[in-house]
């Protein structure tokens, strides 16, 4: 499901910037605020809170951080993130944020890197010995780049799964195409990553990104289940009005989370706490500037010609030459979408969606923040 999404991105994606590009000169790169010129009537952050209260009315639900530099400069909630109790979605509200999970497990392939325990250039036989032939020479940059040829799930996210069978299932199952020979998205290749971290650190994977990172930056409403959601809400998920319910009540299993979501998906936050890792990172807080290079690097493209997968992350170049870099997940219920313009001064926006039927919000959002034709 959370491949779909991916693919369903691009396509709004291109049709957002294409209409653009049609229909209006291409916004020049600056370094102002979003704020209109003195003497106008409105801002566009009026129009921004504007357009989400017409998306509410709609049915609508989440969450949206708009933020430049170290400020954020808008922060609401609207709809509900609970139909059945009546909870209002708010901006402290929690929900997943899908395939941006992958994110933080490059993040931790190269904290381990910078510590000298790996090597992105390492085969997965140096972990693993046992791992078949096929399979053995298959590097972790391979892996981070969707490149190692494995398929994009083994099973349903509800499924559940433990470490051991999961790469039992990973050994046994056949590669769709040589290591190295194409980009083709795979969440099975990110599990497969938090098992080489857990293996490398002699720790949990939501146990060393609790120490390394959430921790340390005070992200404490982020994780999968070690996170402090006691005075938060967490989202319930719909579509077409159905509930799907809470992803944390659906992986309640004595052994954590499922290994079909693990490295790959599942995680939770808020918008808040997603703001404040882009800072920490951009801010170089987490990593070295030769990690981040590695981590937003355009090291392979997905095939359209304007987007190039890192470590997790997607960079994008525009219309107009500018490049906005994110990443975005969901399961069918719940999308998020995190985004940053590195050439407007690190402009960023943030949204949770409980109900995916409303995700083209985000290119709506993105098309007002960057002054293009709506």
């Amino acid at each position: 499901m959370i491949l779909k999404l991916m693919t369903r991105r691009r396509a709004l994606l291109a049709a957002a910037i294409g209409f653009a590009a049609a229909c209006a000169p291409p916004p020049a790169a600056d370094t102002t605020g979003l704020d209109d010129a003195p003497g106008e009537s409105r801002s566009r952050l009026d129009e921004l809170d504007d357009l989400l209260h017409e998306e509410a009315a709609e049915g609508f639900a989440g969450s949206v951080l708009v933020a430049r530099g170290d400020e954020v400069i808008h922060l609401a909630g609207y709809g509900l993130a609970d139909r059945e109790a009546g909870v209002p979605f708010g901006p402290e509200t929690v929900s997943t944020i899908g395939s941006i999970t992958k994110q933080f497990t490059g993040a931790a392939i190269l904290k381990l890197q910078e510590q000298g325990r790996l090597s992105v250039g390492d085969p997965v036989g140096r972990f693993y010995p046992e791992a078949p032939a096929d399979k053995r020479e298959i590097t972790i940059h391979l892996l981070l780049t969707h490149t190692a040829g494995l398929p994009p799930a083994l099973g349903s996210d509800e499924d559940y799964i433990d470490r051991d069978g999961y790469l039992e299932e990973v050994w046994r199952t056949e590669l769709r195409h040589p290591p190295g020979e194409r980009h083709d998205y795979s969440n099975t290749g990110y599990s497969l990553l938090a098992a080489i971290v857990e293996d490398v650190s002699g720790m949990g994977y939501e146990e060393f990104l609790r120490r390394e990172f959430f921790d340390p930056l005070g992200m404490h409403h982020t994780g999968y289940r070690l996170a402090d959601w006691s005075g938060a809400h967490v989202a319930a998920g719909y579509r077409d009005g159905r509930r799907f319910g809470r992803v944390i009540d659906m992986q309640s299993h004595d052994d954590g989370f499922s290994w079909h979501l693990v490295g790959n998906g599942g995680i939770h936050s808020t918008v808040e706490d997603m703001a404040r890792w882009i800072r920490a990172l951009r801010q170089g807080e987490v990593l070295s500037a030769e990690s981040l290079d590695a981590l937003f690097g355009e090291h392979v493209d997905e095939g359209y010609g304007d987007s190039f997968y890192g470590y997790g992350w997607v960079t994008f170049r525009l219309p107009n030459g500018e490049r906005m870099i994110g990443h975005n997940g969901g399961n069918g219920f719940f999308f998020a979408d995190l985004n940053f313009f590195p050439d407007r001064d690190g402009l960023l926006y943030c949204l949770f969606v409980n109900d995916a039927t409303h995700e083209d919000v985000s290119g709506r959002i993105r098309r007002l923040l960057l002054e293009q034709a709506p």
